[in-house]
């Protein structure tokens, strides 16, 4: 991009400057064949009016200052922003057009990239860009280059002191998507947690009756009985979904982590991590409804940080986080503290088809490991344990 504005600035430059010798040349023509005084005169004329033209130019640049504010610094997906450029003079002598250039991300768009703009005199100028988040993350919009052109259009001279804020970055929430109870996931998630956790046991003899026999009172379960309360025992047995009508103990065997490679952000890259992320949270979201807590663990600044999933507060918090989060080179794939429980581990993986290594390496260390990614992202199968998430976030097993 600065590149191609470079190339761009010096190929007008070049034109405009063969335009100013091509009058150079009509005036020796006068000077020759019509008019010597009035040709002399008018080679004189243009002649000043170059040196003037570049020198106010070069001495107003000196006084300019260009700044780029935004109306907020957080968002939601699909929410519109305006970009603020100004342009302050701090000296009488007028200046010509000032072009300011402006690069944003991929998570965003633009209306327009370029703003132009002059000065009479001590006054300052704005110009509004409107904008548009495209992508959850850490967004960035900055100026790229500005030009001011001569008073003649001759020449364009960089700004390149002027500029006070070069970047800003703006904090996109992913969404938390409202999405039906994945019922085959659940089962799954809690029949694992059982597995791994020694103090639940899922015998049917661990209370009394009503009627004072050793037990749980059961009923068959119906489209919207919490998950949490499913003896998957019994219903092993009878082949039918039987529902306990005491309260069951809270699981806390879910451990889940974000494997988010760095990689070069294009539409596909991204499109790829909001889906992973908002189906992370639409399955947290769903864990808690049905009073399963759950553990995650983010890579952050190079290390990993832990929360506990309780509350819609929590899930809100690891939101936030994701709203700024910009992936890193990762030292270790897998958080250390994650190798040492005896529990089996939910991994939301990024990766791609394309760019696989990451998840290849989560197997490597972790053989029974349960991947969720994209079902668009083409990643091959790796493990035996693959759950793919479609764009409207319903969780299927890979056969």
């Amino acid at each position: 991009m600065k590149d191609k504005i470079a190339k761009e600035n010096l190929r007008q430059n070049v034109r405009a400057f063969l335009s100013y010798m091509g009058c150079i040349l009509m005036s020796l023509a006068i000077m020759y064949y019509l008019n010597g005084t009035f040709g002399i005169l008018l080679m004189v004329s243009l002649g000043c009016a170059f040196v003037i033209s570049a020198g106010m130019t070069l001495a107003v640049m000196h006084f300019i200052q260009i700044d780029i504010a935004i109306d907020k610094t957080s968002a939601s997906k699909g929410d519109a922003l305006v970009c603020t450029v100004s342009s302050k003079k701090n000296i009488i002598i007028p200046a010509p057009i000032i072009e300011v250039y402006i690069s944003c991300c991929e998570r965003l768009s633009a209306e327009k990239n370029i703003c132009q703009m002059s000065l009479a005199g001590r006054e300052t100028n704005t110009a509004e860009i409107n904008l548009k988040t495209n992508y959850s993350g850490c967004a960035s919009i900055g100026i790229s280059h500005a030009y001011i052109s001569d008073y003649l259009g001759i020449f364009r001279f960089r700004l390149k002191k002027a500029i006070l804020n070069k970047t800003l970055k703006i904090s996109v929430y992913p969404d938390i998507p409202d999405v039906p109870v994945q019922t085959d996931f659940l089962r799954s998630s809690v029949i694992f947690s059982v597995n791994d956790n020694d103090d639940e046991d899922e015998s049917d003899e661990q209370a009394l009756t009503q009627t004072g026999i050793p037990g749980y009172d059961h009923r068959e379960y119906h489209p919207g009985d919490p998950i949490k309360r499913i003896n998957w025992k019994i219903s092993s047995k009878r082949d039918i979904y039987m529902l306990r009508l005491d309260e069951l103990p809270v699981t806390k065997g879910q451990v889940f982590f974000l494997d988010m490679p760095k990689e070069d952000e294009d539409e596909f890259t991204l499109s790829v991590r909001d889906h992973v992320t908002e189906a992370m949270l639409a399955i947290f979201n769903m864990l808690i409804h049905e009073g399963l807590e759950t553990t995650f663990f983010l890579h952050e600044k190079g290390s990993w940080s832990k929360f506990s999933i309780r509350t819609n507060l929590d899930i809100e918090a690891v939101q936030q986080r994701l709203s700024f989060y910009e992936p890193v080179e990762m030292k270790e794939p897998v958080p250390h503290e994650v190798t040492g429980m005896n529990k089996t581990i939910f991994c939301f993986t990024t990766a791609t088809g394309k760019n696989p290594l990451s998840a290849e390496q989560i197997v490597s260390e972790i053989p029974n490991v349960i991947l969720i990614y994209y079902q668009y992202a083409k990643l091959n199968k790796i493990t035996s344990e693959m759950w793919a998430v479609s764009k409207n976030f319903e969780l299927k097993k890979e056969k």
